[in-house]
């Protein structure tokens, strides 16, 4: 039995990090699941489409650069496959140009390296309230 009501309706819900820099994934995994998420990481896209089908995380972060790969191509992959799946692209390349063409592939938001880990946390949480029901209180 659950000590507090809350206890029982917990979610516990997993965020996917997908970039190839190991201290990168070590930096977000301590910081999410300091903040009670489950983390789950991969250093590259080739995995991601197969473990979001088992997961089903609730975000999934992805670094715009990594070796062989452009992360906007994953982001657009996700978009077509899970379209109500949130994805977060964060990149130490950036500019006017990625956001706008991060945004056309999919990409829930936007975050430039380096970034308060407090902006990713808000933006996280801003995704959540958006798929959450709003609950009208009883008349």
């Amino acid at each position: 039995m659950a000590r507090y009501p809350e206890e029982r309706d917990a979610v516990v819900e997993t965020i996917m990090v997908v970039d190839d820099d190991p201290e990168m994934r070590a930096v977000l995994r301590d910081v999410l699941t300091h903040e009670g998420f489950r983390v789950h990481e991969e250093p590259g896209p080739e995995q991601v489409a197969e473990a979001v089908a088992i997961l089903r995380p609730a975000a999934v972060i992805v670094d715009k650069e990594m070796p062989g790969s452009n992360g906007l191509d994953l982001v657009a992959a996700l978009g077509h496959r899970y379209p109500s799946l949130p994805v977060i692209v964060i990149t130490a390349f950036g500019g006017a140009a990625i956001r706008a063409e991060a945004r056309r592939q999919g990409a829930a938001d936007y975050l430039e390296k380096p970034f308060r880990m407090a902006t990713l946390l808000d933006a996280l949480r801003a995704l959540r309230v958006a798929r959450t029901p709003v609950e009208t209180p009883d008349a």
